[in-house]
């Protein structure tokens, strides 16, 4: 895999964005899940900036939701190449308004971008086992995420089981279990033991997407502890254990800061999807960036450079 200097996500000040859509369109006001591959865009989204520096919010969006005391302080030093929460359901707006992309899509997208992920994370080994994955998904769109992964993975070698102990009950998603069972792959309500004893390479966290607050209920309280637990379990000298890897944010920490309630959760991988959410610059894994399908019009508006993927890859080591 390809490295990506952390330095190219630095970005130059852009004009102010004013977007018209309906803020209806953006899923992730709703529930947590998938961001949109954008690499480079500033902190400082919703400010403009001239030979002056970063100046005052220009549009109603950015009035009615005041920066926080960390956000005002990185809006007046240089650009960070990180998005907060706030933005990134901009981004959303935008991308299913202008170009038009559907949930499907998007969801799609990166889900195929985090199966890479965890490819690039633990290959398939030289003695021909099936790496065994367990992804366990929230009831938002961060768990739809995860369950196009495990089909991808499975298409990948990879043997995968799922929990999903909230099912949403719209159709997009009672198709994506549909899909997931039609290849094999176990649909769970809860933790399996197996999870504890190290029977699994690799745990996907794809509880909370980005549009997260406040701290983990239960029955994804517990999850997040027993895939800490997990961590690093059934290793030897050859196999570093099970990897945990989380999508998007870490489930449990807050969005723009981090873990901010001292839980402890430090997943081994992190992929994210569009740029960094602020939250990653607490992370000290490894981390990936999935997905290259913003059109170039939008790349401009918001002054983003998107990362050079390699090949026909959908992520990409930062």
């Amino acid at each position: 895999m390809v490295s990506f200097s952390r330095l190219a996500f630095l970005s130059t000040c852009r004009p102010a964005v004013t977007s018209t859509s309906s803020p209806a369109l953006s899923r992730r006001l709703l529930s947590s899940g998938l961001a949109i591959p954008l690499v480079g865009l500033t902190h400082a989204t919703m400010t403009s900036c001239d030979a002056r520096g970063p100046q005052q919010p220009t549009t109603a969006r950015a009035m009615s939701s005041p920066a926080s005391p960390a956000s005002i302080a990185a809006s007046a030093s240089e650009p960070t190449g990180y998005l907060n929460a706030a933005d990134a359901a901009a981004l959303d707006v935008d991308l299913m308004s202008t170009p038009g992309f559907s949930l499907e899509q998007l969801m799609e997208l990166a889900g195929l971008s985090v199966a890479e992920a965890v490819y690039a994370s633990v290959p398939p080994p030289d003695d021909g086992r099936r790496r065994k994955v367990l992804l366990v998904c929230g009831p938002g769109n961060n768990g739809g995420d995860g369950l196009v992964a495990a089909r991808h993975l499975v298409m990948f070698g990879y043997d995968c089981a799922v929990v999903y102990p909230k099912r949403s009950k719209k159709e997009h998603f009672i198709n994506l279990v549909q899909q997931c069972e039609d290849v094999g792959i176990d649909i769970l309500d809860e933790m399996p033991a197996e999870a504890a004893k190290g029977e699994y390479d690799a745990i996907v966290d794809a509880i909370f997407g980005f549009s997260f607050k406040g701290e983990p209920r239960e029955p994804f309280a517990t999850a997040l502890k027993e895939m800490t637990a997990a961590q690093g379990k059934g290793g030897n000298e050859s196999d570093e254990g099970t990897q945990v890897m989380s999508v998007d944010v870490p489930s449990g920490w807050n969005v723009d800061e981090g873990d901010v309630a001292g839980a402890g959760f430090m997943p081994d991988v992190l992929i994210s999807l569009t740029t960094p959410k602020l939250s990653a610059r607490e992370f000290t894994g490894r981390h990936f960036v999935g997905g290259r399908f913003l059109p170039d019009k939008l790349a401009q508006k918001y002054g983003v450079k998107m990362p050079p993927y390699p090949g026909v890859s959908q992520v990409m080591e930062v």
